[in-house]
């Protein structure tokens, strides 16, 4: 937690719209960042994870009513249906 607002400020406060368009520059930016965990899987898995949830607002109309439309689900229910989602194709253009 201590580097918490480190990365608020190093992916645009977690702006879904901001960081789902990150390319390769803002990937390396990232990865130099000491500021930050510098791992490029993390560093994906952010930007991939808001892809995601671009994908889920565009199907569902919000992200809050996709999360609505699978309630209630256990933990590993909601990682399993996460990870299906990321998977997709939709999720990862």
């Amino acid at each position: 937690m201590k580097k918490k607002d480190n990365f608020f400020r190093a992916f645009d406060d977690f702006n879904i719209d901001k960081v789902a368009r990150y390319g390769p520059k803002q990937v390396e930016r990232l990865l130099n960042d000491a500021g930050i965990i510098r791992n490029r899987l993390k560093v994906a898995a952010t930007i991939g994870n808001a892809k995601t949830i671009k994908t889920l607002q565009k199907e569902f109309g919000s992200f809050k009513k996709w999360l609505d439309h699978h309630h209630p689900l256990t933990k590993e229910e909601w990682v399993k249906l996460l990870r299906r989602h990321s998977a997709s194709p939709a999720a990862r253009s």
